[in-house]
């Protein structure tokens, strides 16, 4: 089966795309943004995040059923995405990686994959807590920070990206480390990996390789 990921941080991708190759269950798993379009490869299943709705990146791969990965997304962000896009499914990754894999077949079949609290959310409007993360420490433009420290990017690029100062992101990068208890960005890095794959295996650690 062939699933293309399109995520925002690529580091996560690549974790996720060697995680479902290593599954045994025969995933051909690729990254959108090393996987051009033009290329014969056409995926049965899409794991799309917020960002790349919004941006139509999955549109070049029209054919793909496409699975919402929410992210921490709200009732009413749910709601607009798949009132505006044509998904198959919302997964969320406070679920472990086994039923990851169990939406994206359900889902190359043909099927709608729902889990029962999104369930909920979508007829009852009832939001749940979700459980602790680090995350959960850091403000809105502190996590968009970190995300793009994930992603490769340097305090020059993040601030041109995001309309700030270089001064202005040294200076949330330094409340950023004080609040994840980091001294650099690697170890920065090392632990946004590590809250994300914590989320997706629930107490599942040794699904994924090494």
């Amino acid at each position: 089966m062939k699933v293309l990921v399109s995520i925002r941080s690529l580091l996560f991708s690549e974790v996720l795309c060697k995680t479902l190759r290593s599954s045994g269950n025969g995933y051909d798993a690729q990254y959108s943004r090393r996987t051009p379009s033009s290329t014969s490869f056409k995926p049965d299943v899409i794991l799309a995040d917020q960002e790349s709705l919004q941006n139509d990146e999955q549109q070049s791969w029209a054919e793909g059923k496409v699975l919402l990965i929410d992210t921490g997304l709200s009732e009413e962000e749910i709601m607009s995405l798949m009132r505006n896009h044509k998904l198959y499914g919302v997964f969320s990754l406070e679920a472990d990686f086994q039923q990851l894999k169990k939406a994206i077949t359900v889902i190359h079949a043909g099927q709608i994959w729902i889990d029962n609290e999104k369930l909920k959310i979508i007829i009852h409007g009832i939001e749940t807590a979700r459980p602790d993360s680090t995350f959960i420490k850091l403000s809105n433009k502190e996590n968009q920070i970190a995300e793009l420290v994930a992603e490769g990017y340097k305090n020059r690029e993040i601030a041109s990206r995001l309309f700030l100062s270089e001064q202005t992101i040294k200076s949330h990068l330094g409340r950023i480390f004080r609040k994840m208890q980091v001294t650099n960005r690697s170890q920065l890095v090392s632990m946004i990996i590590r809250n994300k794959l914590t989320l997706m295996s629930h107490n599942h650690r040794n699904v994924f390789p090494d």
